[in-house]
């Protein structure tokens, strides 16, 4: 026989308690929230932020005088390891000499004009006059490391020395004999025995692998 049958009262039915969300716990979601989504917003701005620079728009080569029409005002974006020149100084590399070639598209720093130009101290600089047989047909531009060795003249055997390394700073014109004048930098001893050779045409000139 059941409870009900008996006439006793029956138990009452229990229902899990539904517990109320904290105040405190609501107010800290909401700060949390509120902290990320500023957070998003400082990151997406830090990495949005640019700065007017120099920018290159015309190629200007090393020992060449840097022309306003040659820059233009490019964004980039902070990097450490990179110290533009600001657009607003502009004014302090128009007019000086590139240090470096520089080329369409990038970004002007200070080191890249207006540095010291060979030769320096320790170095010599020298004219080689070479026929169109004692160079490479490949241009031969500043910057390029070479290596000057012993040619013949007219078709007399070379004198024989040790070769000796050094780059080219500026590749004159062909005058109306076909001569051009290289200019080319040297270890300070070396330029002695070498300006007396490379005047009279007997060097040549050995374009080496490099920049």
């Amino acid at each position: 026989m059941t409870a009900s049958q008996e006439g006793l009262p029956l138990a009452p039915e229990l229902r899990p308690l539904r517990r109320r969300p904290s105040k405190m716990l609501i107010l800290a979601g909401v700060v949390l929230a509120a902290l990320c989504a500023t957070g998003t917003v400082f990151v997406y701005r830090s990495v949005d932020t640019t700065v007017a620079a120099v920018g290159i728009s015309a190629p200007v080569r090393y020992g060449q005088v840097v022309l306003e029409t040659a820059v233009r005002e490019v964004q980039v974006r902070p990097d450490p390891g990179l110290a533009p020149v600001l657009w607003k100084d502009r004014a302090q590399i128009v007019g000086r000499r590139a240090t470096t070639n520089l080329w369409p598209g990038s970004v002007v720093t200070a080191q890249a004009v207006g540095g010291e130009l060979p030769p320096r101290p320790g170095e010599q600089l020298l004219g080689i006059a070479v026929k169109p047989a004692q160079l490479p047909a490949t241009p031969l531009e500043p910057l390029k490391p070479v290596l000057l060795v012993p040619s013949g003249q007219g078709g007399t055997v070379a004198e024989t020395w040790e070769p000796v390394r050094g780059t080219v700073v500026r590749v004159g014109e062909r005058d109306q004999t076909g001569l051009r004048v290289v200019d080319v930098v040297v270890a300070e001893y070396q330029g002695p025995k070498l300006a007396t050779k490379g005047s009279v045409g007997t060097v040549a000139i050995v374009l080496l692998p490099g920049s």
